[in-house]
């Protein structure tokens, strides 16, 4: 590791927990740590890259809190930031998101200059395309045509009327009134044209609420029907999990070193199923798997009640009727604003606790999910 990264590092050792919050809080979190800044240590061209696909459903690199892993990468790819065109951030939206949190995190330790970084996705500008002459030139030649006949129409109509006004003042008697061309002469129709009343606009749709809600993430029950490691990485399993939908999912969850393969096998899981797709080592994975892990580093899958059936909804308190977004927009943070609330009560049950305290077990029609023995563990 250079002099420059060393020295930001230990410069955010103290404002930001110590060694036992930033090398990480258990083995594997410090295992994973290390692998991730090793995996780029001799070459960090690719860096940027696999953080952007890696923290599509993350808010940080490993576990629930700013570690090494995220402190390393973000001095490594602080220049490549900095050079970013606007367009290379929004291509980049995930990396810049992290990126932007890090930086607001590490202020004021005086090493990194910092970046301004703009979140807001840009206007959308719809200009409307002009009709190339080729698609209206017949239209437009007809047109032409009829207007002209009109025109021609109308003079000698004109023409005609004032001959015979001229042939009737000459001959008739001093006394008579002489008829005036007026008088002969079609009246032009001065009536205005009525104005087209123009119909209401549709109200906009609504954008859902102000703040991110648990029931925004479609959860539902899932069974794994088949289960194999991943061909790039030894740390995750390539799960096949029948969701309820005509076609099953393909899911990557790093599960290996905890959970043993003959034991992911018909497995009953519970699923977050509208995050963006996210490809992991060359696989895409189409959900994400949801396990409870407490402080000594113990896993257990969160479990939906006896009786369920792949598809079934399970939902937090009594928001049953809600419906969740289709997907979830990265930009929106609905999973990382709600995901740090998820825990393991004392009973076992999976439950969500809000901003003020309620706590909202997740539930089926069928009964609460639960998890074997991790009391208090935090859920993702």
């Amino acid at each position: 590791m250079d002099t420059a990264t060393k020295s930001f590092l230990n410069a955010c050792q103290g404002p930001l927990g110590g060694a036992e919050v930033l090398e990480g809080r258990t083995d594997s979190d410090r295992k994973e740590i290390k692998e991730w800044i090793e995996r780029f240590e001799k070459d960090p061209t690719p860096l940027a890259k696999a953080l952007n696909d890696h923290l599509e459903t993350r808010t940080y690199i490993v576990g629930h809190a700013i570690s090494d892993a995220d402190l390393w990468s973000f001095v490594k790819v602080h220049g490549q930031v900095a050079a970013m065109s606007r367009d290379g951030q929004l291509k980049r939206c995930h990396l810049v998101r992290w990126f932007d949190l890090i930086q607001e995190q590490t202020s004021g330790m005086g090493i990194l200059d910092p970046l301004a970084i703009d979140l807001e996705v840009p206007e959308l500008k719809i200009t409307t395309k002009e009709k190339s002459p080729a698609a209206t030139s017949g239209s437009t030649a007809d047109e032409k045509k009829a207007k002209k006949n009109s025109k021609k129409e109308a003079k000698a109509e004109e023409k005609k009327a004032k001959k015979e006004a001229n042939a009737t003042a000459n001959t008739s008697s001093s006394s008579a009134p002489a008829p005036t061309a007026e008088a002969d002469v079609p009246a032009h129709n001065t009536q205005k044209k009525e104005k087209k009343v123009k119909a209401p606009k549709a109200p906009k749709a609504p954008t859902g609420p102000a703040t991110p809600q648990p029931w925004q993430i479609d959860l539902r029950v899932g069974k794994i029907l088949n289960v194999e490691k991943h061909p790039d990485a030894d740390s995750l399993y390539v799960e096949t999990v029948d969701v309820g939908e005509a076609e099953p999912r393909k899911v990557v969850s790093g599960l290996v070193k905890h959970i043993p393969i003959e034991e992911m096998e018909n497995r009953w899981l519970v699923c977050v199923c509208n995050l963006k797709p996210a490809t992991m080592r060359g696989v895409k994975s189409f959900a994400m798997v949801l396990a409870a892990t407490d402080d000594s580093g113990k896993l257990e899958l969160v479990e939906p009640p006896k009786g369920s059936k792949p598809g079934d909804k399970c939902y937090f308190g009594d928001w049953k009727d809600e419906k969740p977004e289709e997907v979830m927009n990265p930009k929106k943070k609905i999973w990382e604003t709600i995901q740090p609330g998820l825990h393991t009560t004392a009973e076992l049950c999976a439950a969500w606790k809000s901003d003020e305290g309620v706590v909202h077990v997740l539930r089926s029609e069928h009964g609460d999910c639960t998890v074997p023995s991790v009391v208090g563990a935090k859920i993702k």
